[in-house]
């Protein structure tokens, strides 16, 4: 980042600040430097973040770690937040420097803050905001502790379904990257720590899964190969 005017961007679809160091790319974004200060994440369609910028401020106004986001305005499908320094919890379970047990705790841990979190006013009773894709590519180890990025799939729900979706991506992870350790440590150790009400939801994660947009059919066969390794588990 930055830090100078381009930072300041435009609003209702028109241009925003030009992108630096293309440095992270998902199905439906990609994430841009912005100088040494901010990163801005432009999705390929015409998606409005105003939604997740709000679910972000309300998160972070309850202390929750989470990159701050720039007031804007900027174009109507980017989100720019602070730039972060730190690996990933993947990469550091990957490499060593995290252990399973302690990935599995970090994870609960952050969902149990979240859903400390009021819902917004209105929500049903029990309701809660989740992220709903929480897992250790979401989760950068910064130096001064753990901080949880990608808010796009952010809704009101039952915390259940929030457990059950991390569980279930943990699952296809393991099948996607053939990385046995994540069924074999990482997943039972998490299991062990969650909430009884995961097994309800873990269809309804499923289904979500199944329904995301432009997955090709091998993508949209992989949540339900994940939850057949979750029961006996």
């Amino acid at each position: 980042m930055t830090g100078d005017k381009t930072t300041d961007g435009a609003a209702d679809g028109a241009t925003g600040p030009a992108p630096g160091e293309l440095i992270g790319s998902g199905r439906s974004a990609d994430v841009y430097a912005l100088g040494e200060e901010w990163v801005v994440r432009r999705y390929r369609s015409a998606r409005d973040t105003s939604q997740e910028a709000a679910v972000m401020r309300r998160v972070a106004s309850y202390g929750y770690p989470l990159p701050a986001p720039h007031p804007g305005p900027f174009a109507v499908n980017e989100m720019v937040v602070r730039r972060i320094a730190g690996p990933t919890l993947a990469h550091s379970l990957m490499t060593g420097g995290t252990s399973a047990a302690e990935g599995a705790a970090l994870l609960a841990g952050l969902l149990r803050r979240l859903h400390r979190v009021p819902a917004p006013e209105g929500a049903p009773a029990g309701h809660r905001l989740l992220h709903l894709d929480l897992h250790p590519e979401n989760v950068l180890l910064s130096p001064t502790g753990p901080v949880v990025i990608d808010w796009e799939s952010a809704a009101v729900g039952p915390p259940g379904l929030d457990w059950a979706s991390s569980a279930l991506i943990l699952a296809e992870a393991s099948l996607r990257l053939d990385v046995a350790a994540l069924v074999e440590l990482l997943l039972p150790e998490f299991l062990a720590l969650a909430p009884p009400e995961l097994g309800t939801y873990l269809t309804a994660a499923r289904e979500r899964r199944e329904a995301i947009p432009g997955l090709t059919a091998e993508e949209r066969a992989l949540p339900g190969r994940a939850f057949a390794l979750l029961p006996p588990l």
